[in-house]
């Protein structure tokens, strides 16, 4: 929850952005989530079981964002932008179960193991919430409502650690076909949702800018976190 609440606390610094900072944001927010996607989730999940369940996880999530989408759309009338945001932090609380596994999981092994996880996972967890804030903050979202709501995604890490202690053992096909499901939902609500979001304003050069840097900033996230 701390993870995801820092990037939720970035909003309180940066209100009303411009049409052409609202490319770059989220931009920014699309390129780290894609980072997050294919540089970390996919190869996790792989790395737990094989090729084969990793694929069938991404497709599934990535089947069940899309499913989930249109409801939003067709349903639940309101600012595009804070759909966005709402599957956005969907897709994160899918993708912190698992990870919340792993952690109570690496309790059980050592303290200092699950300790660690944790602090990781709470440093990992800031772009994804960033991510999150961004489309929430363009839609008109105050900091409080948006610090709440970036918030509450780390709930289901909580859970999914406390179930892990109490297994103990998890499944590493489980895991694989679980990273892989909460990694489709998210490539789904980046190329469908973040990127397309990005070029809605006639500042294409800034929204490719910002897609880069996010892209950077993610990957270098990653491999420090």
């Amino acid at each position: 929850m701390l993870g995801t609440g820092l990037g939720g606390i970035v909003t309180f610094f940066w209100r009303k952005p411009t049409n052409k900072s609202v490319s770059f944001l989220l931009g920014i927010a699309g390129g780290i989530m894609l980072a997050i996607v294919m540089v970390d989730l996919v190869p996790e999940s792989i790395h737990h079981s094989s090729l084969a369940y990793a694929i069938s996880g991404l497709l599934l999530g990535f089947i069940l964002l899309s499913i989930t989408s249109k409801f939003f759309r067709k349903y639940i009338k309101g600012e595009e932008y804070i759909h966005t945001g709402v599957l956005l932090g969907l897709g994160i609380s899918m993708h912190n179960f698992p990870e919340g596994l792993a952690i109570g999981a690496g309790y059980i092994a050592t303290a200092e193991l699950g300790f660690g996880l944790a602090i990781v996972m709470a440093f990992h967890n800031f772009p994804e919430g960033l991510s999150m804030a961004t489309p929430m903050n363009v839609g008109g979202w105050s900091p409080i409502r948006i610090l709440i709501a970036t918030l509450l995604p780390g709930i289901p890490m909580g859970i999914g650690a406390f179930c892990g202690s109490l297994i103990g053992y998890i499944s590493p096909e489980f895991l694989s076909v679980t990273l892989g499901f909460a990694g489709g939902g998210m490539l789904y609500l980046t190329l469908f949702e973040l990127i397309p979001s990005s070029y809605n304003f006639d500042y294409g050069l800034d929204a490719t800018l910002g897609i880069i840097v996010g892209l950077g900033t993610g990957v270098v996230l990653t491999f420090l976190f």
